[in-house]
Order: C-alpha cells, then structure tokens, then sequence
C-alpha cells in the first residue's frame, strides 16, 4: 500500500514539473496555456514538490503571489497531514469494564404549561373582540402567531388556567381554547388521530 502511495505521488510531481516546463513553453511561444487553476490543482493533489521544482527549474510564475506564498504553505500543509496519519501508538489499547450505573430518574413533567394556554379565532371575525376580553381580563399575550390565527396567553395570577381558559371559550370568534402542552425532547412519539 505505501509503495503504492509512493508511486502515485512521483508520477503527479512529475507530471506537475513538466506541467510547468510545458506552460512556461507555451508562454513564450504565445500558445495555449495550461490555467493557473489547474497547476496550483496539480500542486493539491500532491504534486507541490513537483511544482517548486518547475517554479524554481523553469523560472515559472516566481513573481505570482498565489504560488510564491500558496505552494509553500500547500507543501507545508501536506507534510503536517502526513506527519499526523503516519503517527502511530506503541501502547497497546485495553478495554475496560462499562461502568454501571443507576438509571436517571426523571422528575415528572406537567403535561401542559401552569400558565400559558392557546386561543384560535375566527379570521372573518378578527381577533379585535379577542383583543379586548385580554385587556378587560388582564391577561398577558405571549405570542400572537397571527399567519394561523391564534395566541398564546398568560393568565393572570389571581385566576386559575380552567377557569381564564372557560372565560375565553365565551369570547365572540373564539374556535377554539387549548393547554399549551409541553413537549419533551426524551418523550417517545405518540401520533395523535384526529376523527371529524
């Protein structure tokens, strides 16, 4: 397998040197190049060795910032990468027994919020008879979600959620009046069927 690798890489510096000797060439005969893309491509690859050689060899793009500064630090990047999957650990690896543990017992959760609770109305009435059982209330809005018609409300502390939630059952336009329920991320998916 490394020979392998080892073989690789020479061919692609290699061909990157003569890449550069070719477009140098071609540079003074005014014919087609080979793109900048595709040399510092070449260098990526693994040929960064090769295209020193032909920077330096062929007097070839010295004065282009992109290889002057890019194909050091490509080479530079290449040999750490190596240095660190060629590293390898003379320890001998051993596994230990799983430690045990008591299973996390998790405090019980409120089915739905102790304060919040949503409201839906009717968009052809509007929530405007809504707005102003809130204000007679003194019920706080949480969220107005508006693109669905409905709020999320906050009772007052001097009332219970079931009976603020009945007072806006009563409310013109109301649909509907639900808890807020709480949704835990570590609880199993239960579909809900709904029948009309």
């Amino acid at each position: 397998m490394t020979e392998t690798i080892v073989y690789i890489l020479t061919g692609i510096n290699v061909l990157t040197f003569f890449a550069y000797g070719v477009d140098k060439w071609n540079a003074k005969q005014g014919k087609w190049r080979i793109s900048e893309a595709t040399l510092l491509m070449l260098a990526i690859i693994g040929g960064s060795i090769g295209a020193l050689l032909g920077m330096r060899i062929w007097h070839h793009k010295t004065m282009h910032k992109k290889f002057k500064y890019g194909l050091p630090l490509i080479l530079m990047a290449q040999i750490a990468l190596l240095s660190l999957t060629s590293c390898r650990t003379k320890k001998e690896v051993t596994i230990s027994e799983p430690i045990k543990t008591e299973p996390i017992k998790h405090k019980p959760i409120q089915e739905h919020s102790p304060n919040v609770f949503l409201v839906m109305y009717d968009p052809e009435i509007g929530k405007k008879p809504l707005l102003e059982a809130i204000k007679e209330y003194g019920i706080e809005i949480r969220y107005d979600y508006g693109t669905i018609n409905g709020m999320a409300l906050m009772k007052p502390d001097d009332k219970t959620l079931e009976e603020t939630m009945q007072y806006f059952k009563t409310v013109k336009g109301v649909v509907t009046v639900e808890y807020d329920h709480i949704i835990r991320l570590t609880d199993p998916v239960k579909p809900k069927l709904e029948i009309q």
